[in-house]
């Protein structure tokens, strides 16, 4: 028979290698979970990072669409404020978006954004100066002016009336005339009584009195 005995040398050595066997193995399987967790937490930041720049792309969009919708009478200061911060955060955008597929988008945002500051540019040009007409100037009459005066508004009979008084002479409570639309004063006729004017008419003529 074969002596199947080993010697204490050998068993030493066999406990050895397994040891180191273990341990190797047990090397590798943390260094696989450190990586995966490490390649996790850089997943989880890559998604907040693009989530970010999203919102970044959807700030500049609607920036852009504000800038299409102001009044083309905003001044040089306002235009050059405003161009500077787009050109800021477009900058920072693309340089966080710098290989990936979002590029395109600040591209094409930025396209649209130079054509909306050349708009207001070219709506802020000067006019050229139309040249003098040499008709001769037409002096327009000065309205003659009317002998009475509004002096208030009232509620009556569910419409709104006014109340009128010579334009001269001193107010007294007995020269205070109360007028309805379709009611004179002389030749004046009040035909209506807006919000904070009474129009009247005489003769194809039209003149509108504050109501104080």
């Amino acid at each position: 028979m074969i002596n199947m005995r080993l010697s204490p040398r050998r068993v030493i050595a066999l406990v050895t290698v397994l040891w180191l066997w273990l341990l190797c193995l047990s090397i590798f399987v943390f260094i696989g979970a450190r990586v995966m967790n490490d390649m996790a937490h850089q997943e989880q930041q890559l998604d907040a990072g693009l989530k970010h720049l999203e919102a970044q792309l959807i700030g500049l969009a609607e920036t852009s669409q504000v800038l299409q919708q102001r009044p083309m009478g905003v001044t040089d200061a306002e235009l050059q404020t405003t161009r500077q911060a787009m050109e800021d955060r477009i900058a920072l955008v693309e340089q966080a978006l710098d290989g990936f597929a979002f590029t395109e988008d600040v591209q094409a945002l930025r396209s649209e954004f130079e054509q909306v500051m050349a708009r207001h540019k070219r709506a802020r040009a000067p006019v050229p100066a139309q040249p003098r007409s040499t008709r001769p100037t037409v002096t327009k009459p000065v309205p003659q002016s009317l002998p009475f005066r509004v002096v208030g508004a009232e509620l009556r009979a569910g419409q709104r009336s006014v109340s009128v008084a010579p334009a001269a002479d001193y107010l007294t409570t007995e020269q205070i005339q109360v007028l309805l639309p379709g009611d004179a004063v002389g030749p004046w006729r009040l035909q209506a009584v807006e919000s904070d004017t009474a129009v009247f008419q005489s003769h194809g003529q039209t003149r509108r009195l504050a109501i104080p």
